[in-house]
């Protein structure tokens, strides 16, 4: 979709930790190839009683989780930025600053500004003569017509803005009330990106990291991104900077800058993302294997509600699909160990589910008078990857070493343990035996790092059950 036809040299200026908006900025860099990012530079910001030090401590560490998450090794292209305001009159180099002069004195550079405008500013306060390399895409400011023309961002650092402003750079503004014009549901989030660990990692800190209790996400940071991607996502105007400074001293300045003031289609936006999202992702996250049984999903039975600790079947069966698609992108193997529940659900649950039959699916295969065959036909064609009969063993690639998967608890020859469910009385393990059963695991499917640690548990000795459970 890109109408250029070179690369776009681009930096990201960002303030990770204050919001989720920006890792999704983020990760729609990384998916466009159009992108060559040199590097990403971390901006300061003021928030309740976080101060400016402690912010780039929390920038930095979720940008190398998110760069794991998305694949990268190494952290080169991360530069911390200013401990201060150019309001304050500070204007102390920092590594995003050198970094910064350093690529603009030598070409063009685009520069993504997701938060304050600070590491800029001093940049082109320290090297004047930089400002015609830069083509600046900066998040801020309110409607044009608005009173009070100032929103967070710019309040941050109003000096930095006046600076970069005023500067011989290309400077294109999204103001803030684009991000309300910007909402993807979560449900359409989840439906859309949770299909590999990046997506699902982003979902999670949507929906948990922050205390998220909306039920829309604003999209605001992604739309500078989609508009370097292709200018046809957004109506812009060129307007004369004095109309922009009016919380400033008036100026006689000429210049022009580009004022994004509507979204031509968020939909086609947002769809653009999602499908970049996956394709990113899909490139460097590894398949897991997740482990779970006793689901009993859409059971109606008062003591097994009870015993998962839910009031209704309805909030049993919501939490535990909410919980597995959290975990499980729809490429992961998932070994579900039986007593699965209405077999409907599975189409609502991601990944390719392996289901090994338990006393509940073969009741209802002699209730439906069908051979072994037919009825895994049946289920294949509700969606199930594969169905068997009784226990199988597992792939010895995956854990390293022998491991037999029953529904029923199994003596197994030394060495080989075992995964199983069915017995809801059983503590979590035994010897050589790990217990799968949902409600012991907070309705989740335990990953595949998880049950190592397990195996190693009850494999070793030197350790008892009553160890383990206390």
């Amino acid at each position: 979709m890109n109408k250029n036809k070179r690369a776009i040299n681009l930096i990201i200026d960002s303030d990770l930790g204050r919001t989720i908006e920006d890792d999704l900025a983020l990760c729609y860099a990384f998916s466009e190839k159009c992108f060559k990012i040199e590097a990403i530079t971390l901006s300061p910001f003021k928030f309740g009683s976080i101060n400016v030090k402690n912010s780039q401590v929390e920038n930095q560490l979720e940008l190398h989780r998110l760069l794991r998450y998305i694949g990268l090794k190494d952290y080169k292209i991360c530069f911390e930025g200013s401990q201060g305001f150019c309001d304050d009159s500070y204007y102390e180099s920092s590594p995003a600053v050198k970094k910064i002069i350093s690529l603009a004195s030598k070409k063009e550079i685009t520069v993504v500004c997701l938060g304050g405008l600070t590491n800029l500013a001093i940049a082109i306060k320290i090297k004047p003569n930089i400002a015609k390399n830069l083509k600046i895409l900066w998040i801020g400011l309110r409607h044009i017509f608005h009173q009070e023309f100032t929103d967070l961002n710019s309040q941050t650092d109003k000096k930095a803005f006046e600076i970069v402003a005023k500067s011989d750079a290309d400077l294109t503004i999204f103001p803030s009330y684009i991000g309300k014009l910007f909402n993807v549901s979560l449900n359409k989030i989840q439906k859309d990106i949770c299909v590999n660990h990046l997506g699902n990692y982003l979902y999670r800190r949507i929906t948990g990291l922050f205390n998220f209790s909306q039920e829309f996400c604003r999209m605001y940071s992604i739309t500078p991104i989609a508009y370097l991607i292709n200018h046809d996502f957004c109506y812009v105007k060129k307007l004369p900077l004095n109309l922009l400074l009016k919380d400033f001293q008036k100026t006689s300045m000429t210049k022009l800058v580009n004022y994004v003031y509507d979204l031509k289609s968020t939909e086609e936006i947002w769809k653009n993302f999602a499908n970049n999202l996956t394709k990113l992702s899909n490139n460097f996250s590894p398949i897991n294997h997740f482990f779970i049984s006793d689901t009993h999903l859409d059971d109606s039975r008062k003591y097994k509600i009870k015993q998962f600790g839910f009031k209704t079947k309805e909030e049993m069966t919501e939490t535990i699909i909410k919980n597995w698609n959290s975990v499980v992108s729809k490429k992961d193997i998932v070994y579900h160990l039986g007593d699965f529940g209405n077999y409907k659900m599975i189409k609502r649950l991601n990944g390719k589910v392996n289901l090994i039959c338990g006393n509940h699916e073969i009741a209802d295969m002699e209730k439906m008078g069908l051979s072994f065959e037919q009825f895994k036909a049946k289920l294949r064609k509700m969606g199930f990857y594969n169905v068997f009969k009784e226990g199988v063993m597992l792939d010895k690639k995956v854990f390293g070493r022998d491991v037999f998967m029953n529904h029923f608890p199994s003596k197994t020859k030394p060495d080989i343990v075992n995964f199983f469910g069915h017995v809801h009385s059983l503590k979590p393990v035994k010897r050589l035996g790990v217990n799968v059963a949902a409600n012991y695991h907070n309705c989740t499917p335990i990953c595949q790092d998880d049950m190592s640690k397990y195996i190693s548990f009850v494999s070793d000795t030197a350790y008892t059950v009553e160890d383990f459970s206390n």
